[in-house]
């Protein structure tokens, strides 16, 4: 399991409450802090369990006022492992789960700009 800490705009704890149902996880906690400004923090447990192009390996989420005004921003550093049988690039593969998660994350209508940015990690070789 991943321990996952997500803090979000005050009131949006719920959604990513709903979000992380969506996806399996559990261990589910949310309570109200204080950055610059009121926040929601989310505290979510999900499986290691291989899917897709890669395998989660970390993910640190947070949002911050960005000094660009009218701007809110949420974001994402997440390394991933390429799966075995995966052929695609590592750029393709950071395209693609960037693409998918900035969609999500809009979807959700947080009001927020969610900047992502995602690094495959390579298996070192093995010698013989």
């Amino acid at each position: 399991m991943r321990q996952l800490i997500i803090q979000v705009p005050r009131g949006n704890g719920t959604a990513v409450i709903d979000i992380a149902k969506s996806h399996n996880g559990s261990n589910l906690s949310r309570f109200e802090g204080n950055a610059d400004e009121p926040i929601d923090v989310v505290i979510v447990h999900v499986s290691n369990r291989e899917v897709g192009l890669a395998r989660l390996v970390e993910s640190n989420v947070r949002f911050t006022r960005s000094n660009i005004e009218d701007q809110d921003t949420l974001l994402s550093v997440i390394y991933v492992q390429r799966q075995p049988e995966v052929t695609a690039s590592s750029e393709e593969i950071r395209d693609r789960l960037t693409k998918s998660i900035q969609t999500q994350l809009l979807k959700q209508d947080f009001n927020v700009t969610p900047l992502v940015d995602v690094n495959v990690l390579e298996t070192p070789a093995t010698s013989n």
